[in-house]
Order: structure tokens, then sequence, then C-alpha cells
């Protein structure tokens, strides 16, 4: 009898159960949440870092004018209805787009830069050649500004159709002849789209 009272007594001062005490079972509840918050973390490996890179118009803006230095001339943006009256190219044809010319009409270096829908990326190269084809047409009068006309280039990289007319003072070749002064232009251009083709795509 006295066995049997002891055994019952110690049951209750202890617990019979395999239960934990509450205090116990608080602590071990947050350590499993905490370490299944950072299993959650690791198996995830933050999102956002294995999202596309995202380069900002500005961002391929900035690059080409610290590659080309005092030989990047464009200086004044276009507005998005200053940039469908010179290309046709309207609003509802791109993400975002940056055009910029010299302040003076009468001076052509230009690079414009549209993200474009991926619906419409043959609608803006068809539109940035025509507008190409149209500013060779009113520069033929103009041999200096013939030649940058001439040696402009359109490059799509991705979903990004650009156009860059550049050369800035191409008085160094002046005297060399027309084909000299396109193949100048043309060199500018070129190390323009290198810098733009390595910053979207990396």
């Amino acid at each position: 009898m006295v066995t049997t009272i002891l055994l019952i007594a110690l049951c209750v001062t202890t617990g019979c159960s395999n239960e934990l005490p509450e205090d116990e079972l608080v602590g071990n509840g947050q350590a499993f949440e905490m370490q299944k918050i950072s299993d959650d973390l690791q198996a995830s490996n933050f999102p956002f870092q294995d999202k596309e890179k995202f380069v900002t118009l500005t961002q391929l803006k900035d690059s080409v004018k610290e590659l080309m230095g005092d030989q990047y001339w464009p200086e004044v943006d276009l507005t998005k209805e200053e940039l469908e009256k010179k290309t046709g190219i309207t609003e509802d044809m791109y993400v975002d787009f940056l055009a910029e010319k010299q302040v003076m009409d009468s001076h052509i270096d230009t690079m414009i830069i549209i993200h474009a829908k991926e619906t419409e990326v043959g609608a803006v190269e068809a539109a940035l050649e025509r507008y190409r084809e149209k500013i060779i047409e009113e520069n033929n009068n103009y041999p200096q500004n013939l030649c940058k006309a001439q040696a402009s280039r359109m490059e799509t990289i991705e979903n990004y159709v650009c156009f860059v007319q550049l050369g800035a003072d191409t008085t160094i070749v002046a005297d060399k002849g027309e084909d000299e002064i396109i193949a100048y232009c043309q060199e500018e251009n070129e190390r323009a789209l290198y810098v733009l083709e390595k910053e979207i795509l990396e």
C-alpha cells in the first residue's frame, strides 16, 4: 500500500507521460521557429539576388559618357513627344526610353536607347532605320554632318534598341577626306555600342 502511494506521488510530481513542462515547450517552439526561418533564408538565398540584373537607362548613358569623356556631345533630353515627332516611336512601343541630342539642331550628335516592349522590337528598329535615312537625306548638303549620319549605327541588345550617331570633333580628320571622317565616327559609335552591350548583358 505504501509502495502504491509512493508511485502515485512520483507520477504527480514528475509526470508519467512524455510531455515537457510548459516553459520548456515554449523554448523549444521558439528554437524551432528560428531554425525554420534560417532554413528558409538559406533555401531562398535571398530571392532578389536571382533576379535578372536591371540596368537603368541613366546608368547606360553614364557608362557611355564616362568612356567617351569630352567626345560625348549630346546634352539635351528629348521628351516623348519630341521622340515621336522625330522617329515615329510612340509611347505604346516601349517600356522606357532615353534620347539625347545637341542643343543646336545644326549639330547632330545623338544617342537614343529604347527599352522596347518585346512585341515591338521590330517596329522600333524599323522606325529608327527610317529616322537614320531621313537624317542622311537632310544633311546631303552638309558634308561633316553627312559623314556622321552615314556612320551612325543601330544595334539591338536583348530588348534595348540603341541608335548612336556620335563622333564629336571631326576636325582632326577633316583634311583626310570623307572616308576618313566616316571611319572615325564609326569607331566612336562602336566604342559606345561596346559599352552598352557590356552593361546590358553582364
